[in-house]
C-alpha cells in the first residue's frame, strides 16, 4: 500500500555523522534556508482533459521557543500560478532563519503548500510575497517587531479561508546541551539537509521504496539516483556558525567605539593625572558598552565575552602606546588600584594583574583568529 501525506529525510553536506553534526545549547548559530522547492500538480478530471491553472502559496514558520518567550515568524515564501496536471520546479532559494542564537530551547519549522481556490487572497498574498515583507527571523528588537506584524497580517489574510494543504510538514529542533545517538529521529537540530515529500497518489510506491542514501541535494533541486525527484518536495538547509561577529549598528559596538577613542585625548595633555581621569573615561565607556552588549539577544554568552576582553585589549593597547606604560600599570590606573573590586571575569578569581593581562591576551587573541578564519574583522 502506498504511503500518502508527507515523509522527512535527513542528509548531511559536510561529510559529518549525524551525531557530529548535532547542534547543541549555547554553542553557535544557526541559520535556515529553503534550498530548492518542486510541485507536483495532479490535475483535476476537467483539468486533465481541457487544462487548467493551479494557484499556490508556499509559507513557512519558524518559532522561536526559550524558557521565557516563544516567538512565530510567519512568511509567503512564495505564491504563483502553474499550468496544472504537470510538475514544476520552482526555482526558489530563500533564507527563512538568519544566525539564530542556540540559547533557545528548539527551533520549530513548519512549511506549508495549499491550493489556492479564495480570489479575495490574491491582493494580500501579492503584497506579502514581496522582498520587505521577507525577513528572515533574526533575535534583535527591530527585525522581531516588523516579523510579527507580518506574521499577525499573514494569518489574519488565511483566518477564515478554507485551501486544501498540499503538503504541510513540521520538523522539531530541541537544543540539547549533549549530543545523543539518531538526533533527527529525536527531533534534536542537526546541521544538514532536511527533506521533505509529499505523496497524494495512492497508486504511488516511492515513498515506501525509497533509500535515503540515494538523495542527492544538487543546485538544480533534489535528484534520486540521478534523476530529479517527480513529487512535490521542499529542501531545507540547515547551517551552523560557530561565530556571528561584532553587530556595528548596535549600540554597544559605538559605545566600545567612543571607549577607544576617548583615549585621542591624551595626545593633548602632557599631564599623567589627566591622563588617568581620561583612562577613566574610557573603563565607564567600556562598562556601559559590555551592560548593552549582554543584554543583547542575538549572541551567545560564549562571543560577548570574547568581544568585551578583545574591547579590553585595544584600550590597553592604545593607552600603553600614549603613555609608554606597561601593561601592570594599565591595570592598575584602568581598576584604580582595586583590582579586587572589578568584576573581570567570573572565571578568574584573582587580584592579580597579570593574571589578568594574560586572560585578555588569550580570549582576544583566540577571537580575532577564528574571525579570520570565518572572514571576518573586528571593526576599529
Amino acid at each position: 500500500m502506498a504511503t500518502l501525506g508527507t515523509k522527512k529525510f535527513y542528509q548531511s553536506f559536510n561529510g559529518k555523522t549525524e551525531q557530529n553534526n548535532q547542534i547543541l545549547k549555547n554553542s553557535g548559530y544557526v541559520s535556515i534556508s529553503l534550498h530548492s522547492a518542486f510541485y507536483k500538480s495532479v490535475g483535476n478530471f476537467w483539468q486533465s482533459i481541457f487544462g487548467g491553472n493551479d494557484k499556490i502559496a508556499l509559507t513557512s514558520t519558524i518559532t522561536y521557543k526559550a524558557s521565557d518567550r516563544s516567538i512565530e515568524a510567519k512568511s509567503i515564501v512564495d505564491k504563483r500560478t502553474v499550468k496544472a496536471d504537470r510538475n514544476h520546479p520552482l526555482g526558489l532559494s530563500r533564507l527563512v532563519a538568519l544566525k539564530i542564537p542556540t540559547i533557545a530551547d528548539g527551533l520549530e519549522m513548519k512549511i506549508e503548500l495549499t491550493a489556492i481556490k479564495d480570489d479575495n487572497l490574491e491582493n494580500g498574498l501579492d503584497l506579502m510575497n514581496s522582498e520587505e515583507f521577507q525577513n528572515p527571523l533574526q533575535m534583535s528588537s527591530v527585525p522581531v517587531g516588523q516579523i510579527l506584524t507580518v506574521t499577525n497580517v499573514i494569518k489574519k489574510i488565511f483566518t477564515g479561508i478554507e485551501n486544501p494543504s498540499i503538503l504541510e510538514a513540521t520538523f522539531a529542533g530541541i537544543v540539547s546541551t549533549e549530543q545523543i545517538a539518531n538526533p533527527v529521529e529525536r527531533e534534536r537540530l542537526t546541521e544538514g539537509y532536511i527533506i521533505v515529500i509529499a505523496n497524494n497518489d495512492e497508486d504511488d510506491d516511492f515513498l515506501n521504496q525509497v533509500d535515503p542514501t540515494k538523495f542527492q541535494v544538487q543546485s538544480d533541486g533534489l535528484k534520486y539516483e540521478n534523476e530529479i525527484v517527480q513529487h512535490t518536495n521542499l529542501v531545507f538547509a540547515v547551517t551552523y556558525d560557530k561565530l556571528k561577529g561584532v553587530d556595528q549598528e548596535s549600540s554597544w559596538f559605538k559605545k566600545y567605539q567612543r571607549a577607544i577613542n576617548k583615549l585621542d585625548d591624551i595626545l593633548l595633555s602632557i599631564d599623567n593625572e589627566e591622563h588617568k581621569k581620561i583612562l577613566t573615561d574610557s573603563k565607564r565607556l567600556w562598562i556601559e558598552a559590555n551592560a548593552l552588549l549582554f543584554d543583547d539577544p542575538n549572541f551567545i554568552d560564549k562571543e560577548k565575552n570574547s568581544i568585551k576582553f578583545t574591547y579590553l585589549k585595544k584600550i590597553n593597547e592604545r593607552y600603553t602606546q600614549y603613555t609608554e606604560q606597561s601593561d601592570s600599570d594599565f591595570i592598575a590606573d584602568f581598576t584604580d588600584n582595586k583590582i579586587e573590586e572589578f568584576n573581570f571575569s567570573s572565571e578568574l578569581p584573582t587580584t592579580n594583574a597579570k593574571d589578568i593581562i594574560n586572560l585578555t591576551n588569550i580570549e582576544s587573541t583566540k577571537y580575532l583568529k577564528e574571525l579570520g578564519e570565518n572572514d571576518m574583522t573586528l571593526p576599529l
